[in-house]
């Protein structure tokens, strides 16, 4: 937790928030999405990873218009979106990926959470901003049981 008591301050890559609503509830993706319905994190995203979300979830996994729907009311009561104004290229191979560490630096998160082993989580940290897998935030920052059940 940050100093002050305050709540850490998230952006969660799109190939978690995936993985925590096409996977298992006890995955690590799917606590990490706990923590963020419950409150326990402040949780921040981007029209480039809603959309991208959405394509991949109608693309791999066949959700309709009408899921797709009622996931974006949802998300928007648990995450706050921002229109990211920074322009970054620190990663090459998939220039895209920047635009989620563009979402984490405008929005000052403290981590950014990401399963991108090879271009983001690579990094290790950037710009004072922690990047981490969902099993490393939550050994990290929600020890064992720290995280109610789903």
């Amino acid at each position: 937790m940050p100093p002050g008591g305050e709540l850490l301050r998230v952006v969660v890559d799109t190939n978690v928030l995936f993985s925590a609503l096409a996977f298992p509830a006890d995955s690590p993706p799917a606590k990490v999405f706990r923590l963020i319905v419950d409150g326990k994190v402040l949780a921040f995203s981007s029209p480039f990873i809603m959309e991208e979300l959405e394509n991949n979830l109608q693309a791999k996994t066949g959700w309709d218009d009408g899921q797709l729907q009622v996931l974006r009311r949802r998300l928007k009561l648990v995450m706050k979106l921002v229109v990211p104004t920074s322009h970054l290229s620190v990663i090459k191979r998939i220039e895209a990926d920047n635009r989620i560490l563009e979402c984490a630096v405008d929005t000052q998160a403290n981590v950014l959470i990401t399963g991108n082993l090879k271009d983001i989580r690579a990094l290790g940290a950037f710009r004072g901003i922690s990047i981490l897998t969902p099993c490393e935030f939550l050994d990290r920052h929600f020890p064992k049981g720290a995280i109610s059940p789903g």
